[in-house]
């Protein structure tokens, strides 16, 4: 006589995983301050519900060209955490276009120069170092904010996770 044993706990249950209670909620988007309520709603619906804007502006993008200024474009900058890509990204929208001028994906080691004596200004490079950006905002304290923002950035993506950290990770002991 065999005696079949079953687990009083159905199988079909769904278990609770540490990595789902990690997600976390998506901050709201933010928009420029100069821009009316209405203007920064279009630009959160032209942005899409994968990205967040963490920071807005008004400015206009500028490139070196045989070592002058040249004006690319006029728009609102913002800086995007794009969920889907699972990157971030200045991108430049002409709000009432609803179109995306610009996209520049922000690599490891990304830095942004702000001037004392210009406050208005912001300057980057790309990742090849060979071309220089610069954003000239239309307001010196959201020049102040934006450059808030990236620099956060650069320090999160400088600390050490446990990941890349072996001496904070736990290996189990193993012996004989």
């Amino acid at each position: 006589m065999s005696t079949c044993y079953q687990s009083p706990v159905p199988t079909t249950v769904a278990h609770r995983y540490p990595e789902n209670e990690r997600k976390r909620k998506r901050p709201p988007n933010t928009g420029s301050k100069l821009l009316e309520r209405q203007e920064n709603e279009m630009l959160f619906t032209i942005i899409g519900p994968d990205n967040v804007s963490l920071s807005a502006a008004v400015v206009e993008l500028l490139f070196v060209e045989s070592r002058q200024w040249k004006l690319t474009f006029r728009g609102v900058i913002s800086l995007i955490k794009d969920y889907q890509n699972r990157a971030y990204f200045l991108r430049l929208y002409d709000i009432l276009s609803g179109r995306k001028l610009w996209d520049f994906r922000l690599y490891k080691g990304f830095r942004v120069v702000g001037y004392g004596n210009c406050p208005f200004l912001l300057t980057f490079e790309d990742e090849s170092h060979r071309q220089v950006y610069g954003l000239n905002f239309a307001s010196s304290d959201e020049a102040q904010d934006f450059k808030g923002h990236l620099d956060k950035r650069h320090e999160q993506e400088s600390k050490p996770s446990a990941a890349s950290n072996p001496l904070a990770q736990r290996n189990p002991t193993i012996r004989p």
